[in-house]
């Protein structure tokens, strides 16, 4: 099931170390206030990458489309649009009389038209703008021309037939088009405005409009404040400050002391409150296999992966779930569910007693002096780890120490290769099925294991879209496992509390999306 209609099923919120909490504004009932890690700095939605920044921009700025509280597609600022036959060209009707708003509402002489759209695309795919939103639409006809400076942005396949009709032009078909124009580089941007502020887009109030249902109502060093006329139980206020007075509570503490309607809580605690899960992260074993590297022999790597996946037992502790690949589920490629698309990718080692004793062939007990298995303090898998070793010990008497260290010792240990066999967090930072397995290519992977047929499907798979990327990765992924290099063991769950009355609330964890358009508080 798509993830995205799964989780919208019970309100939702972010996936980093953010928390949602009701409290302040005109009428407390109506807000919601967003802790984040750092205030919003920059709200140019054509290069917004930081999670604030983009989340401030999904409701500051309104596009074509935008995702209603079902997780369906639907008009935002076009009346419609029409798909050509071929999938290659994308006609949008805009609504007529819409305008920009200035901060505290104030009304403007900026009208919303059809040029502000080509003019955001052609800042997308301006080399200065840097923006990373190219790569998600580089389907666009001539994109890549424009984007290296060899063809003039006037040849962009995004143009305006007067002020109200946008078209785009595609060189090849994208099914998941539509749902990249929720993204904020796809947000209108007017010229003129742009123009006049000499540099300082969306870098202070005075320097940005809102074309969203919510517009600034003032930001500060304390916090970025959000606000629309909206009747209640409609959110009306979205405060966007950080943490300061809470951090010793729990997200149920807070849920229960009304400092919070929802909170990420990364526990097993037993709770009554509504919960919504998801996981970024996958804790696999990890085999040096750099050259030298007792552990380069593929077939010794594969026969103590294939015992300790016989004999592995996923914790009961709730912070942890069986995988079926590296990558956990829930992960999306261009809108498509990628565990779905790739299948499970898990390698299967019949007799891998058999296998060891094939691969020790030639290799002395001293080869395997200093193995040890390293480990973060505090993950929870010590256990699990002292399963595996006996397992080892029992079927190809191997004992090895295990090495737990402090977080930051592990991550240096690890980015440097100066380990054997490692238990580790591999994460999907941004919810990238490409960046976590990125980690696995090129001379600083943590594997120590260059293979250029891996690294070049990879950088194949940027150059796709849609189902084509999803071959591509998965590829990628069954070969990286079936080498056993890296070993899945379980995925860590995160999960959001929720309290009860808060509805509507749009969200993706990996994206990130937190859209209060739809959201009520009862």
């Amino acid at each position: 099931m798509n993830r995205f209609l799964r989780m919208t099923a019970v309100v939702l919120a972010a996936a980093f170390a953010f928390l949602l909490a009701g409290c302040g504004g005109s009428s407390a009932s109506t807000s919601f206030t967003w802790f984040v890690d750092n205030i919003p700095a920059n709200l140019d939605p054509q290069v917004a990458t930081k999670a604030e920044d983009v989340i401030a921009c999904e409701n500051l700025y309104g596009g074509l489309v935008r995702r209603n509280a079902s997780g369906e597609l639907v008009p935002d600022l076009c009346e419609r649009w029409e798909i050509s036959s071929d999938g290659l060209t994308y006609t949008f009707y805009l609504k007529s009389g819409l305008t920009y708003t200035g901060t505290k509402g104030a009304a403007t002489d900026y009208a919303i038209t059809a040029e502000d759209f080509v003019y955001a695309f052609r800042r997308v795919f301006d080399p200065q703008t840097a923006s990373p939103y190219a790569v998600e639409f580089s389907a666009i006809q001539n994109s890549a021309a424009v984007l290296d400076g060899t063809a003039d942005p006037g040849t962009l396949g995004v143009s305006a037939i007067g002020e109200l009709t946008l078209v785009f032009r595609l060189s090849e078909r994208d099914d998941t088009f539509l749902s990249k124009l929720t993204l904020p580089g796809a947000m209108p941007c007017d010229e003129a405005f742009f123009e006049s502020t000499r540099g300082t887009y969306g870098l202070s109030s005075t320097s940005t409009l809102s074309s969203g249902s919510f517009y600034i109502y003032n930001w500060t060093a304390s916090g970025l404040f959000l606000h629309r006329s909206a009747a209640s139980p409609l959110v009306n206020n979205l405060r966007l400050v950080q943490n300061t007075s809470n951090t010793d509570k729990s997200a149920a503490q807070l849920i229960a002391d009304e400092k919070c309607s929802a909170a990420l809580d990364d526990t097993a605690e037993a709770t009554s409150l509504q919960s919504v899960e998801y996981s970024d992260t996958t804790w696999a074993l990890l085999f040096n296999a750099s050259e030298g590297s007792v552990f380069a022999v593929a077939s010794l790597r594969q026969a103590l992966a294939g015992i300790a996946l016989q004999n592995l037992s996923v914790p009961s502790s709730g912070l942890f779930t069986e995988v079926t690949g590296l990558v956990p589920d829930g992960l999306t490629v261009d809108g498509i569910d990628y565990r779905d698309a790739a299948g499970d990718l898990l390698p299967t080692i019949p007799d891998a007693k058999a296998l060891y004793m094939q691969a020790r062939q030639g290799m002395a007990s001293s080869d395997f002096n200093g193995v040890t298995i390293l480990l973060p303090q505090g993950s929870g898998l010590t256990e699990t780890v002292e399963q595996i070793n006996g397992a080892w010990q029992k079927d190809c008497s191997l004992f090895f120490s295990v090495e737990e260290v402090p977080q930051e010792e592990f991550d240096a240990r690890l980015a440097s290769g100066k380990y054997t066999i490692a238990l580790a967090p591999i994460r999907a930072e941004g919810g990238s099925v490409h960046q976590m397995l990125q980690q696995f290519a090129g001379d600083n992977n943590l594997t120590g294991l260059t293979d250029p047929l891996y690294a070049g499907t990879l950088s194949e798979s940027i150059q796709r879209t849609g189902t084509a990327r999803c071959q591509l990765l998965r590829d990628c992924e069954r070969q990286l496992l079936e080498g056993c290099t890296v070993v899945p063991l379980a995925a860590q769950q995160k999960r959001l509390l929720v309290a009860d009355g808060v509805e509507g609330l749009v969200f993706d964890p990996f994206t990130p999306v937190l859209d209060l358009t739809y959201t009520t508080k009862n």
